[in-house]
Formats: structure tokens, sequence, C-alpha cells
């Protein structure tokens, strides 16, 4: 290769040459028809249910093999963005990412990251308070009596603190940012496996009840700062709950969460 050949000559290493041989390699086919699949999805704003061509047709119009084709569909399909229907009335159809999907891979990086319980208190910390923020300047009527309403539930239900994660991802609903609607969603599923370990006693459960009528009331009256002051005040209480039961310094999602998933 003269590009190589020219490398070498100039006095470049040989490891060089091979690293600029390795990222020079080309795509693999299936990687290749991937994109090209995404980018009519997303290029061409189709909406959830539009037909894609059926597998012998995209074989026929991009010359790729069968598995070739169906290696691209997979990787498309876990990107959530399509959807395959087998039978009489099956074909591939457009489909919407779920934030579900995010959820899951975050929560697999976090426990092979073995990311501390400090670490993501830290990012709460830095994004909720500006979500509470947000929702006491934009959010709609009927969210702030939604939000007013969760709050006042409580924080359990028959043992399960899904009414309080339920509480903080409408926070996210309620800030009219989509952005920070799909962050605060896609740490949902974090927050359902690791408040519910956390040794959390009756008072803290009242506590928790507290904070949030206190955030819900400050976004309902439209002040931004009490909200933000509010939601921070209840993060770092919750902080100091972890604290005292020796969690800060140990992963959010320890390993052996997952045996019994």
């Amino acid at each position: 290769m003269p590009g190589v050949e020219s490398a070498d000559h100039s006095g470049a290493p040989a490891a060089a040459a091979v690293a600029a041989r390795r990222h020079s390699r080309l795509p693999k086919a299936s990687d290749v028809l991937a994109d090209r699949l995404r980018g009519q999805i997303l290029g061409l704003g189709m909406e959830a249910g539009d037909h894609l061509p059926s597998e012998a047709a995209l074989i026929t119009e991009h010359g790729f093999s069968r598995a070739t084709v169906r290696e691209a569909l997979r990787l498309v399909e876990a990107d959530g963005l399509i959807e395959i229907l087998r039978g009489p009335q099956g074909g591939i159809r457009v489909a919407r990412p779920d934030v579900s999907q995010v959820t899951r891979s975050l929560a697999l990086l976090l426990t092979l990251a073995e990311t501390t319980v400090r670490a993501f208190s830290q990012f709460r910390q830095l994004v909720e308070p500006a979500a509470a923020a947000a929702a006491a300047r934009s959010a709609t009527d009927e969210q702030r009596g939604w939000l007013l309403a969760l709050a006042d539930a409580g924080t359990s239900r028959n043992g399960s603190w899904e009414p309080s994660v339920e509480f903080h991802e409408a926070l996210g609903v309620c800030s009219n940012n989509e952005i920070l609607r799909i962050v605060i969603a896609a740490f949902g599923q974090e927050l359902t496996w690791h408040v519910p370990g956390e040794r959390l006693s009756k008072e803290d459960r009242e506590e928790t009840r507290r904070a949030h009528r206190s955030i819900a009331r400050a976004v309902a009256a439209g002040d931004a700062d009490k909200a933000s002051a509010a939601m921070l005040r209840h993060l770092q209480q919750f902080e100091r709950v972890l604290a005292a039961n020796g969690r800060l310094d140990e992963p959010v999602l320890p390993k052996e969460r997952w045996l019994g998933s």
C-alpha cells in the first residue's frame, strides 16, 4: 500500500503502520446496512407502524446476503427502531425506542463500573434540583395537580417504593424538557432496585413524604428557587441516611443484586 510505504520510509514506527491499517478496515456489511436503515427511518421521519421493505426486498435492493440482512435487522431492532412481526400479517415495521432499553444498558454499565452510591447521589443532586426548578417554571396546571396528588399519595404502596420513584419521574415530565425527562426516567430502574435495599426506616419514609409534598407545593406555586432548594435538601437528607448506613462508598448496584433478578 502506497500510504503505508510512505509512512515507513519517513521513519514512522512499524506499530503505527499496523494501527493505521487496523483503523482503516472496512466496517462489516451488516453495520453498513444497519446505518442505511437507521438513516432511512430517522432521515425520512418515518412514523411508528410504517412498513419497511421485506427481508427479500432488502436483499435485492442492497445486494447483501440473507445472513447480512438478518444481522442488520437484528441491530436496528436492538435499537428499538423496528419490530419484526412473523406470520401472514407480519413484516418489518418502524417502532419507537423505549426508555427501558436505555435503563437496562445504564444498569449494566453502572454494575460493571461498580459506580458508588456517592457518585449516583452527586449526579442526582446536579440534575434533579434543576428539573424541579424547570417544572415550577413550565408545568401545566394539570401537571401541577398530578404532582401534588402523587406527593399526597405517600411514598410506599404494599411495601414498594414505586410511588416514590414515580414522583421523581413525574417531576421530569413536569419539567417539559425532553432531555431532563429522559435522563430522569432512564435512571428510574436504578432507583427501583437501589432504594428498597437501603434498610430505610418508617421515619425515613415519612421524611420522604414530607419532602415530596414540599417540592410539589413549590412547583404548584411556580417558585423555581424554592422547588430547587427543596429537592436539594431532600437528596442531601437521603445521602445522610445512606452515609449512616455505610453505603456511600459501596456500589449503587452490587453484583449480587443480579443473582435474584
